[in-house]
């Protein structure tokens, strides 16, 4: 005669074990949401850091530095606002372009194609933004020139990642030795031109040295043909801003 014991159990949990191991992964889950949710901000972060100091150091390299198209004639006086004798003349009108969005500079990466002969200003084409897959013969170039530029504005279509819009604004000296922004974006107390440029005090010229804020926005969509008749006011806030200097 088979006997039961009442004590067996069959395979599976009960409820009270399936409620525990619930609670045991809410709980798990809970603490690494605490821990993950708040590293990925502070990674992305980390990140934006990184890009901004990227772009603001293109825009500070290509501000102290003459391109070969960009040279003035060596019988030239005075530069023009394509043409410089010195990169502080490159300096100054490109500040004087933040006049307007649509005359301003932009900051954007392109992948060259460098199985083409370099350009004048020592840099390849760009590949079509459809065919812009890394390889061999490819090149990730980052560039700031004019929104008009003859050259690059061109290649804007074609860009990797954000296009910048950058807006400068001269920080004047106050009184008090602080510095607060101009009420004009792109233009230069005291100078129409870089040659008659220099800083005055008590009768004594210290140097030519312009201070400015630099204004990083997205371009959204990176089309310069929308930003023809549009002002500054109308691109909301700047992604991110930077206080830097140019000089003689």
């Amino acid at each position: 005669m088979t006997r039961h014991n009442p004590s067996s159990r069959h395979g599976g949990f009960t409820l009270v074990e399936t409620l525990l191991a619930i609670g045991l992964v809410g709980v798990l889950l809970s603490l690494f949401l605490v821990v993950f949710v708040p590293a990925r901000g502070m990674i992305r972060q980390a990140m934006a850091r990184q890009e901004a100091e990227r772009i603001t150091t293109v825009l500070r390299t290509e501000m102290s530095m003459l391109r070969g198209r960009e040279q003035a004639p060596q019988s030239a006086q005075t530069s023009t606002s394509t043409s410089f004798i010195t990169p502080f003349d490159k300096a100054f009108h490109w500040m004087r372009r933040s006049e307007k969005p649509s005359t301003s500079i932009v900051i954007f990466s392109y992948r060259a194609d460098t199985r083409e002969r370099v350009r004048p200003d020592g840099t390849y084409p760009a590949l079509p933004a459809n065919a812009n897959q890394p390889n061999g013969h490819t090149q990730l170039i980052t560039i700031a020139c004019p929104m008009d530029d003859p050259v690059h504005s061109r290649e804007i279509k074609d860009a990797v990642g954000n296009v910048f819009l950058v807006r400068m604004t001269e920080l004047e000296r106050q009184n008090n030795g602080t510095f607060k922004p101009a009420k004009e974006s792109g233009t230069i107390k005291g100078a129409q031109s870089p040659e008659r440029f220099a800083i005055e005090e008590n009768n004594t010229v210290r140097g030519a040295i312009v201070y400015y804020r630099a204004d990083f926005y997205i371009m959204s969509p990176p089309n310069p043909a929308r930003y023809k008749n549009k002002p500054w006011k109308r691109l909301g806030r700047p992604a991110f801003s930077a206080n830097l200097s140019f000089r003689r």
